[in-house]
């Protein structure tokens, strides 16, 4: 059993809570919340199963977090995930979030982001893997040497569709992502910064 404590804390979204793994500085474990049903839980974890034999080697780079399995923790039932760091520095890479929150401060060129959300996007449709949460804090923003981004879904990830069409043809995974994209307008850093306010009224950049 897996002991983690409050200096392993990570982060945490609606459903759960996320630890470092306390024995590999990769990973990271994310313990579900007392208030979120388990059946919501699984289906992120369903979804990756249904996804686990996609040929890796053919993507451009690993564009969601991988998926590890489950282990027990003294804490419940732990979802065990690839904890995404730097290529530059090492450090767990920042958020989207993380980033538009800086506002002026932000050290890094509009231009850099939204080269990487091409990028994802077009990953996304290529290799047919979709997420039902795009929101900025669901990815994290990979720094690389050669002073490039990779955008890397850390939740969020699957659908709901009940005859899902665009898990086998390029077509439609095609017209569903983009359509994603699209509805809440999410092609460019501007947009998600926009997308912010129209959620948070309250939030200034």
């Amino acid at each position: 059993m897996i002991q983690l404590s409050e200096s392993d804390y990570l982060a945490e979204g609606y459903a759960r809570t996320c630890y470092f793994h306390p024995e590999n500085e990769n990973l990271c474990i994310k313990i579900g919340k007392p208030e979120v049903e388990k059946s919501h839980l699984y289906k992120e974890i369903n979804y990756y199963k249904k996804i686990k034999n996609k040929q890796i080697a053919t993507f451009d780079y690993p564009f969601y977090a991988m998926y590890h399995g489950v282990i027990d923790t003294n804490l419940g039932e732990g979802f065990v995930y690839d904890l995404i760091r730097n290529e530059t520095n090492q450090e767990v890479s920042k958020t989207l979030l993380n980033y538009i929150s800086m506002k002026k401060d932000n050290p890094i060129e509009d231009a850099v982001f939204n080269e990487a959300l091409k990028s994802l996007k077009a990953q996304m449709i290529k290799h047919k893997v979709f997420a039902s949460d795009l929101r900025p804090r669901n990815i994290c923003c990979k720094l690389l040497k050669n002073g490039t981004m990779q955008m890397i879904i850390i939740d969020g990830i699957g659908h709901r569709d009940f005859f899902p069409v665009a898990d086998w043809f390029g077509f439609f995974a095609k017209r569903k992502v983009e359509r994603r994209f699209q509805s809440i307008h999410i092609n460019t850093i501007d947009d998600h910064r926009q997308l912010l306010k129209r959620l948070y009224p309250n939030w200034s950049y």
